[in-house]
């Protein structure tokens, strides 16, 4: 799975490699990916600027918000959130 992470949350990148992920970020590669981690409040998906690379269908978006590393990957694994409300 290729996930694309914003930039300022590069910190994930390690311990997503570690768990087998391969991660880009919009600065290194232009190829497309299946996930996208951001932060949507910050106006993540704006920031990435990777419209050319986003999947009009089936790209799973994840908000990191205030997600530990393993809830991210539970949402990665299972592609589901909690209910938002």
């Amino acid at each position: 799975m290729v996930i694309c992470i914003s930039q300022e949350l590069e910190y994930l990148q390690d311990e997503l490699i570690k768990r087998g992920y391969t991660v880009i970020n919009n600065r290194e590669n232009n190829s497309s990916c299946d996930a996208i981690i951001c932060k949507l409040k910050d106006g993540g998906l704006i920031n990435l600027n990777m419209q050319n690379n986003i999947r009009r269908e089936g790209t799973l978006i994840i908000d990191s918000g205030s997600k530990t590393i393993d809830e991210i990957e539970y949402i990665l694994c299972n592609r589901i959130y909690n209910s938002l409300f």
